[in-house]
């Protein structure tokens, strides 16, 4: 059932650039280019740098899926606005606590925050476009495109504040953070929420059943991708911990921390600019499989070489990461149904994050015992077999689709 009274147009339309800006806001992360740093500093290590995204992984799997159900129940309005609230508070904690405790707590009020956002901005933007008609089916994915390039670009200038507020002292891009996560919550009380279906509050139970029926049973390509959603989240966030690491055991100066990281997230955001465009020119099979080809690529490289050649095959990451949040997180969106769509993302996000539970801790000690070399080379390999185990049901399923449709 619709939700009762008729927003006006104008409002609905004015959603897609507000969240534009609230995506951009949302990841102007002063801090994250020297976060691992900033923990090392404190007394971490590796393992334990990992440790705490573990358990900022398993926060999430908790919350996810009950936060996307909420949002689909409650409102994709209010969800953000409790969304923003705890990055905020997130983000000022950071600022004062010292020790691995002290950053459990912030890694657990941050996990609160990204559950409620996770797939909620995204369902609001395809509620938007539906309810005005615009942009259905395949030319949705230039709105993905278009928000990751805000969300990029936003820690893309993050990260080259950060590069030169560094210089000054580590402490400075962690203060001034506390202060600018608080933009998200100011954008977000000009959001309108937009009519669509709503799912019964008064059977939880029956909800979550058929949650569970359209997502990993009636619809074989809708399982295959969104297991491939998961898989290739998982490879780009396990390196992401890794990268600056990386970068200080191999003699990268501090300073250009912010500029790398910058560089990096900008690779993302031209990428998801131009995803749908790769895909309409060398078509789906062959985007899924780059999609495949490139952690492998990353994960080789960065293990074979250290230093600047090193820095240059994480690129490798970032264009992969960018054609997977438009390429495959469209197909995704575009095949489930609204009064779903939220609790789908938490669903492929949730994924994410408990395989980084389960793995993240591991590649921590391979990188303490073994170096960058052993943890990246096993994962090199595996992700050969997540390639096949993925890509390739997947691209099948499409080619038959594709052959069906065609003789009919």
């Amino acid at each position: 059932m619709s939700e009762p009274g008729q927003v006006e147009d104008d409002s609905l339309r004015g959603n897609i650039q507000r969240l534009l800006w609230l995506n951009g806001a949302w990841m102007f992360l002063l801090v994250m280019p020297v976060v691992v740093p900033w923990f090392r500093g404190h007394g971490l290590d590796m393992a334990q740098v990992y440790e705490l995204q573990a358990i900022f992984a398993i926060a999430i799997a908790l919350l996810e899926v009950p936060s996307g159900y909420i949002s689909d129940l409650l409102g994709r309005r209010r969800t953000l606005l409790l969304a923003a609230t705890c990055n905020g508070l997130a983000f000022s904690w950071l600022a004062l606590a010292d020790g691995y405790w002290g950053f459990v707590v912030f890694e657990l009020i941050a996990a609160l925050g990204a559950s409620l956002w996770s797939g909620t901005d995204v369902a609001l933007l395809y509620d938007t476009l539906e309810a005005t008609q615009k942009q259905k089916g395949a030319g949705s994915n230039r709105y993905m495109g278009q928000r990751l390039l805000f969300s990029q670009g936003g820690e893309t200038l993050a990260a080259l504040a950060c590069a030169g507020l560094s210089l000054v002292s580590l402490a400075l891009p962690v203060a001034l953070n506390a202060l600018t996560a608080w933009l998200p919550l100011l954008l977000c009380l000009g959001l309108v929420e937009p009519p669509r279906g709503r799912m019964d509050p008064a059977t939880h139970l029956e909800n979550l059943r058929w949650i569970g029926r359209v997502l990993w049973r009636e619809n074989l390509l809708l399982r295959q991708i969104l297991l491939a959603l998961i898989a290739y989240g998982l490879a780009t966030l396990l390196a992401v911990w890794a990268f600056q690491g990386f970068w200080q055991d191999g003699d990268i100066p501090l300073a250009w921390f912010g500029i790398l990281w910058g560089g990096y997230n900008l690779m993302v955001a031209l990428t998801g600019k131009i995803a749908h465009q790769v895909e309409e020119r060398i078509g789906a099979p062959a985007t899924l499989w780059t999609i495949a080809a490139l952690p492998v690529i990353g994960y080789a490289g960065m293990g074979l070489w250290g230093g600047w050649i090193g820095v240059a095959f994480g690129l490798a990451f970032q264009v992969s990461r960018g054609l997977t949040q438009v390429v495959i997180k469209d197909a995704m969106n575009t095949r489930v149904p609204t009064e779903m769509r939220a609790t789908a993302n938490s669903v492929s996000s949730l994924g994410v994050r408990l395989a980084f539970a389960l793995l993240g801790p591991l590649m921590g000690r391979m990188i303490d015992e073994g170096g960058y070399r052993l943890g990246f080379g096993v994962f090199a390999g595996l992700y050969v077999v997540v390639a096949l185990l993925t890509m390739g049901p997947l691209t099948r399923s499409l080619q038959q689709i594709r052959a069906r449709d065609g003789a009919s």
